[in-house]
């Protein structure tokens, strides 16, 4: 039999969360780009319409989840609060989280009442689209930030690393 620790479950719920996170947020990001490059607004439009669902049901648990298994680690593990590598994970994820309730989402739902009102080809959606790519970004570099820093364990000695 495997001498698998609590620690060991909890660091591969934790791994395996972050991938799914990480992986899905990409593989969206980047569908959504293929569907704007083929230049069909109408699939764009589609999956743009599945975000809020796929935020709800999925990025914000699995975020959630990646959050507290991330605390049980170090309360369980030879971690603790106070080291570099942990803050910035938590000010990490608080910050992906923030950005997608407060600004992806609020910005996503102004760009679908646009598309109701005036048409997906009038230019105030494709300023929201262009805001969201830029978001899109953004959150994708915060998260793969995220995942850097578990992986690298920077401490305040190691400026360089951080940089």
């Amino acid at each position: 039999m495997l001498g698998v620790s609590y620690y060991e479950v909890l660091l591969f719920l934790h791994i395996g969360a972050a991938a799914i996170w990480l992986g899905a947020a990409t593989f969206f990001f980047v569908l959504f780009q293929r569907a704007k490059q083929a230049r069909d607004p109408v699939l764009a439009e589609r999956l743009g319409a599945h975000v809020e669902w796929l935020a709800k049901r999925f990025f914000v648990p699995t975020s959630l989840a990646v959050l507290v298994l991330g605390i049980l680690l170090t309360i369980e593990g030879p971690w603790s609060f106070d080291q570099l590598w942990i803050l910035l994970g938590l000010v990490g994820i608080a910050t992906t989280f923030v950005l997608g309730v407060g600004v992806i989402e609020p910005t996503t739902k102004r760009m679908h009442a646009a598309i109701d009102a005036h048409g997906p080809e009038h230019p105030q959606v494709a300023r929201y689209g262009r805001r969201l790519d830029a978001l899109g970004v953004v959150d994708l570099a915060l998260l793969a930030s995220i995942v850097w820093v578990m992986v690298v364990k920077p401490s305040t000695d190691e400026l360089g690393t951080l940089v």
